[in-house]
């Protein structure tokens, strides 16, 4: 990793400096969308899998589990890690394109990354409607594909146990969202 000088936390550039590519592409913030707390932890650790994938490096899963154990525990968070895996491994196979994900960190939300909330935000409400909707534009596919259908909703059901504790949480959150990252493909 290469030293770069600091940018400011709050996504806009000043002075000549760098922006994030989130921001540069307009890309909307966490904040914005109020995102829960588990939504959060589940976005953070899905950009590390991302980065896993990307670099063929272990540090990044681990950044993942030491994350997840710190926000859940030393038993909820590794079966958060795993839960995304299985959604990160079932979108691989049965999607024809790749995926666009911000670096850890970000506070933006790629269009990708935001289907994917979508799609398990409509998993955790019930909405099949959505649900398959969400299905069909992530994998791009007219059939609903089985494999990311039941890891979203593998995943939608672990985010559901934690939904009460994100109050609580919430603006704990909000104090780091607005940290800068550039942007990957994931293919």
């Amino acid at each position: 990793m290469r030293n770069k000088s600091p940018k400011p936390n709050d996504g806009k550039a000043t002075g000549g400096e760098d922006t994030c590519a989130g921001h540069a592409l307009g890309f909307p913030l966490r904040a914005e969308l109020e995102f829960l707390p588990i939504e959060n932890i589940t976005l953070d650790i899905f950009r590390c899998l991302c980065e896993v994938y990307t670099t063929g490096s272990a540090q990044p899963w681990e950044i993942a589990m030491k994350e997840a154990e710190a926000k859940l525990g030393p038993v909820e968070g590794p079966l958060l890690v795993a839960r995304v895996t299985a959604l990160l491994r079932a979108l691989r196979s049965e999607r024809k394109v790749g995926f666009s994900y911000l670096s850890i960190g970000c506070q933006h939300v790629s269009p990708d990354e935001l289907a994917v909330s979508g799609l398990l935000k409509a998993a955790r409400s019930g909405n099949e409607g959505a649900l398959d909707r969400g299905l069909k534009l992530l994998v791009e596919d007219p059939q609903a594909p089985a494999r990311t259908q039941f890891a979203a909703r593998a995943l939608a059901s672990m985010q559901s146990q934690h939904i009460a504790s994100d109050v609580d949480v919430r603006d704990d959150s909000r104090t780091s969202q607005k940290k800068t990252a550039p942007v990957h493909y994931l293919h």
